[in-house]
């Protein structure tokens, strides 16, 4: 089963340095488990259904964090994401980084 966290409704310039501090702090975490404690599932799942105000510090960190993950073996997705999140990962070309399903066009 993925960990599953939750992102705050703003994740700008000015959020960033308290949520960067607080996610070294659970990256330490998952630097301490034993082997067997890893889950099956390597995905951390970071709910974005609730981002209204995203802007490029905020992407800057999460694609900080997707890296971080990679080598430790895990892997950063956004699920749920809110339109301002889809689009904002759509328009700079991070959503096959980020999101656990690309952000295709609207159907036709």
């Amino acid at each position: 089963m993925a960990i599953t966290l939750s992102l705050p409704p703003e994740l700008t310039i000015y959020t960033v340095p308290d949520l960067r501090s607080a996610w070294l702090q659970f990256l330490e975490q998952l630097d301490t488990q034993a082997p067997g404690e890893a889950p099956e599932d390597d995905r951390i799942a970071l709910d974005a259904s609730r981002i209204d105000d995203l802007d490029g510090a905020g992407v800057q960190l999460l694609l900080s964090l997707a890296r971080s993950l990679r080598e430790r073996q895990r892997r950063l997705v956004l699920v749920q994401p809110s339109e301002i999140a889809g689009r904002a990962c759509r328009c700079l070309g991070v959503d096959r980084i980020l999101l656990d399903e690309p952000v295709g066009e609207a159907p036709v």
